[in-house]
């Protein structure tokens, strides 16, 4: 069975199902992991997380959702709203995102009025988001959004909001872990020349920017070995 890590989709709606095509995916007998970050940015984070949903039911349990901070940047925003700085979230994606759900009413409502209208009208899409987990371990790899803490000796150990931001002391120290991490959260052209998937002896980076426009990278494990296969965003 091949395992196939995508990360970091920001409502690219078209380069995501482009990908699975090019990928010949089957959602019968491939094992799918996505680490966070559907919404914000790209322009149909509503159709990408209808598509999830979908997508849940024909594979079951051969598909699984890990929680990125952009999706805990929404749960923040519609659930603290009166306690946190909301444009926080708008201002980093968060308006494309609402935009995909309300349309034109993000320019004449309330953002109050506009997030009780979306966890009213798509209760389903709001309760997935919830329900994201943080992490997951298989035989080979521990798959999380942004990073473990590499200084603690049970990574599991590892607060929520490290596993969702961490990036330099995670990404400048040795993990000493028996698996490889794959993660998410921090784009690989900030970490090497290009947007390809970034291969350590320790751990693998494969967000390709694709919320910033560039390409959408998906890791492929198969028989002891990695490959990868990667779609450029269309703007």
């Amino acid at each position: 069975m091949r395992e196939i890590f995508i990360s970091d989709i920001h409502g690219q709606f078209k380069a995501f199902t482009s990908l699975l095509s090019q990928l010949n995916y089957d959602p019968k007998k491939d094992q799918l992991y996505l680490l966070g970050d559907y919404i914000d940015r790209g322009p149909q984070s509503n159709q990408l997380i209808r598509y999830l949903l979908q997508l849940q039911q024909i594979a079951g349990e051969h598909v699984v959702f890990l929680k990125g901070n952009h999706e805990r940047m929404m749960l923040d925003a519609f659930e603290n709203a009166d306690d946190i700085d909301v444009s926080l979230w708008i201002q980093n994606g968060g308006r494309e995102t609402l935009k995909s759900y309300a349309g034109n009413r993000v320019l004449k409502d309330s953002f109050d009025e506009i997030h009780k209208w979306i966890t009213k009208e798509f209760a389903e899409h709001y309760q997935f988001i919830k329900n994201l987990e943080n992490y997951i371990e298989t035989n080979e790899h521990i798959l999380v959004h942004a990073g473990i803490n590499p200084s603690l000796e049970n990574w599991k150990e590892t607060p929520e909001e490290e596993l969702l931001w961490i990036r330099s002391p995670f990404l400048e120290n040795t993990v000493s872990t028996t698996k490889k991490v794959i993660f998410g959260h921090t784009p690989t052209m900030t970490l090497q020349e290009d947007a390809e998937v970034w291969f350590q002896p320790d751990k693998i980076g494969i967000d390709g920017g694709a919320g910033f426009n560039k390409q959408l990278n998906a890791l492929i494990y198969h028989n002891g070995e990695y490959h990868t296969e990667s779609v450029t965003i269309e703007t």
